[in-house]
């Protein structure tokens, strides 16, 4: 028997349950959509089924802009997973949305220079190709 590759055991793409499923549509769309409490307006960490204010299941997916500022990061010195599509080493930042009150994580692009918290970043969706789904990834912000 064959050993499995990383990309077989950790796939891109939509959780089984579904929950995560608006997230992988908006970005085949070219859009970052999050998900928002139906009833009472909360914005959602993306795979939360259930709003953390009110308990609602309900949701609704909307889009919002990929800008924000670093909160953490971490660099990788190994490949974890063959469809990141990286060179190690890379670094992986959470990002602290501007325009709603939510994390992300994801990789950082564009870049060799190690990242500073509050550096400003801006989402730029990639197709690796060997991902089945659209990525997102982040970029250091170009002055204007």
């Amino acid at each position: 028997m064959a050993a499995a590759t990383f990309s077989e055991v950790l796939p891109t793409g939509p959780a089984h349950d579904g929950n995560d499923q608006g997230f992988w549509d908006g970005l085949r769309a070219g859009a970052l959509c999050l998900p928002r409490c139906a009833a009472c307006g909360t914005w959602r960490t993306v795979g939360r089924p259930l709003c953390a204010d009110c308990w609602s299941f309900d949701s609704t997916w909307e889009p919002v802009r990929a800008a924000g500022t670093v909160f953490s990061w971490a660099r990788s010195q190994r490949q974890l997973m063959s469809e990141l599509d990286v060179a190690v080493p890379y670094v992986s930042i959470v990002v602290a949305l501007d325009d709603v009150p939510v994390r992300l994580l994801g990789l950082l692009v564009g870049t060799d220079q190690a990242p500073r918290i509050g550096d400003r970043v801006v989402g730029e969706i990639q197709r690796p190709a060997n991902a089945e789904w659209p990525v997102l990834r982040w970029r250091p912000e170009v002055a204007a």
